[in-house]
């Protein structure tokens, strides 16, 4: 007859003692270790140099006290001219911008064209992420389509550069074209 393998409990309790013992062992290795290692975030502030005085009332000295003992700028600073310059009045810049539209031009801001209507799409659907109006017009030119993504017309060259320059900054690429 074979005999009876194991001893049971006895087996099974003392497995648990030692990796108990092994566990709480690493645990406190651990700690140690950390505990025994430099902490990254004392004394980074700057201890004040000068104690506050309680007699002055509890003031904090002047740091700039060194810098008014100089004597600021040099005395022999050669003296600088200042120009104004008179920005152009409202009436200049309306008469400007009623001289672009009785010539009839107009301005548009073409943020691509693509071969797919799908890829224009969402172009256009990326600009109105972006906050801007824009519309999808296919051109045929030898047998192959374009989709062009357009904003506009704008009255003025300056408008269409400025939603050129807000789109350049959100990393889409646009040119400013002339329509009549």
């Amino acid at each position: 007859m074979a005999s009876k393998s194991g001893g049971g409990f006895g087996t099974w309790f003392y497995g648990v003692l030692v990796g108990a013992v092994v566990g709480v062992g690493c645990c406190a290795a651990a700690a140690l270790y950390i505990t025994k290692a430099p902490i990254p975030f004392v004394n980074k502030v700057n201890q004040a140099s000068e104690k506050i005085n309680p007699i002055a009332g509890g003031m904090i000295p002047d740091p700039n006290k060194p810098l008014s003992e100089t004597g600021g700028a040099p005395s022999n600073a050669p003296k600088s001219k200042v120009v104004t310059v008179e920005p152009p009045t409202a009436e200049q810049a309306d008469a400007e911008a009623k001289l672009q539209q009785e010539q009839g031009s107009r301005f548009v801001v073409q943020a691509g064209a693509f071969s797919s209507e799908a890829e224009a799409e969402n172009r256009r659907a990326e600009l109105a992420l972006l906050g801007f109006e824009s519309r999808v017009i296919p051109r045929t030119d030898e047998g192959k389509t374009l989709y062009r993504v357009r904003l506009g017309p704008y009255g003025t060259v300056q408008e269409a550069n400025s939603v050129r320059t807000k789109l350049l900054e959100n990393s889409i690429q646009a040119i400013t074209g002339r329509i009549k």
